[in-house]
């Protein structure tokens, strides 16, 4: 069962933003220069330009990192980056190998990443690496979805933020972060948790588990929180993604807050279509912070 926990104060210093420099980079890009200025954070915006290729006639490296470092100084005279710290990395290697590295060295608090949100069985070997970096990182990751409308304000505020949890102690550290994000951005909260059941479960079952889920969602509210941030509680029943998503429109959530899904296989399981977390980052109209434990 997941324990009460107690909301953190969030500190994000440093902020680094992956790109390609594809149309959902530049989205991800508004939402990583708005949490860097309301949170006065030094963001740094990094490209990786591959080392290993499985061509017969593999591209001249040196033309490729040339090329990488001319997109990102054109990136980088976008006039969103006025009036904030950062600072400009092309590295070589795999982009999940080279964030890594660099969390460690950069002291990294958050990442921010677009995501194709392409699926299926064939992109287990040749879909997007956004996933599995989400579910590897260290540090919180804020992934930004190709459904995602790109930020214009000066600064990112959050005006409603929507926690889905699975009840287990793997989410707690999530749930650290959705109260703080909540209590800095005096933000309204929805903790939602959803029933997987068979459809052939008596009516009275189904709502004596939803009581019982109800209860255990109610006492991972800190009771010190309860006044300082508006909080609403809701257990559904069915396919999680779909409540998730469905709950997040309606409410009109500026971020979802997860955990990641947890597997020995990282790389197959972050790209399975089925996998809740894939449908919640592909699919979603808001961000996704997912937060690993």
């Amino acid at each position: 069962m997941c324990t009460q926990v107690t909301p953190i104060g969030i500190s994000l210093q440093n902020i680094l933003l992956a790109t390609d420099f594809s149309s959902c980079s530049e989205t991800a890009l508004s939402y990583a220069v708005g949490m860097s200025r309301r949170y006065g954070a030094t963001m740094y915006t990094v490209s990786a330009v591959p080392e290993e290729f499985s061509d017969v006639q593999p591209p001249d490296p040196f033309y490729l990192r040339h090329s990488a470092e001319n997109k990102m100084a054109n990136f980088v005279k976008s006039d969103v980056f006025q009036g904030i710290k950062h600072q400009e990395l092309v590295k070589e290697g795999f982009i999940s190998e080279v964030l890594s590295e660099l969390i460690g060295r950069l002291e990294i608090d958050l990442i921010v990443l677009g995501t194709h949100g392409r699926g299926g069985i064939k992109n287990l070997v040749l879909g997007s690496v956004a996933e599995e970096i989400v579910d590897s990182a260290y540090c919180p990751v804020l992934t930004v979805g190709p459904h995602v409308s790109s930020k214009l304000e000066p600064e990112l505020r959050l005006r409603r933020i929507l926690y889905a949890t699975d009840l287990l102690p793997g989410s707690a550290r999530a749930l650290t972060y959705a109260l703080g994000l909540a209590e800095h951005e005096h933000a309204h909260l929805t903790l939602l948790h959803v029933l997987k059941m068979p459809t052939d479960v008596p009516l009275g079952s189904r709502e004596a588990e939803r009581d019982t889920a109800m209860k255990r969602l109610v006492q991972l509210h800190p009771r010190e929180t309860t006044l300082s941030v508006e909080t609403e509680f809701i257990v559904e029943i069915g396919a999680p993604a779909e409540h998730i998503l469905k709950v997040a429109e309606d409410q009109g959530a500026d971020l979802i807050v997860m955990g990641p899904h947890r597997t020995s296989y990282a790389r197959v399981s972050a790209h399975l279509p089925w996998v809740t977390p894939h449908q919640v980052l592909c699919h979603a109209r808001c961000p996704v912070l997912t937060v690993r434990d």
